[in-house]
């Protein structure tokens, strides 16, 4: 039971998370799945598991630079902005279900409802 209200908690918070910044929390859910090499922090089920692969973290990095650099850039800023409406809710409703199935049993759909309306939210 403690087991699973720690899971939905830090499900809640991911996705939250991913309502200001879509890029940090991914990446931190997909480092904690690949690190330590053997024996992660984090084992992601199918098909969140994914998000652990060398090249969806050297995505993630990229992206989180181009971010970080679009933020400083006024007008840049305002259509990474539009962008990131987007963005956001949709990692949210990722980390959202990839996280509360690391733990609980929700059904996936449910997650990413949740986790989009979460990630929206913020």
């Amino acid at each position: 039971m403690i087991e699973a209200i720690s899971g939905l908690s830090a499900a809640f918070g991911l996705s939250g998370s991913a309502g200001l910044n879509a890029y940090i929390p991914l990446l931190l859910v997909a480092l904690a799945a690949r690190f330590p090499l053997n024996n992660p922090l984090i084992k992601l089920q199918p098909p969140f598991d994914l998000m652990g692969n060398w090249w969806i973290i050297g995505l993630l990095i990229i992206l989180l630079v181009v971010e970080i650099v679009a933020d400083k850039v006024p007008a840049v800023d305002t259509v990474n902005d539009g962008i990131q409406t987007f963005v956001r809710p949709a990692a949210g409703a990722l980390l959202f279900a990839g996280s509360a199935n690391v733990i609980t049993d929700i059904h996936p759909l449910l997650a990413l409802i949740a986790g989009l309306l979460v990630a929206g939210g913020v």
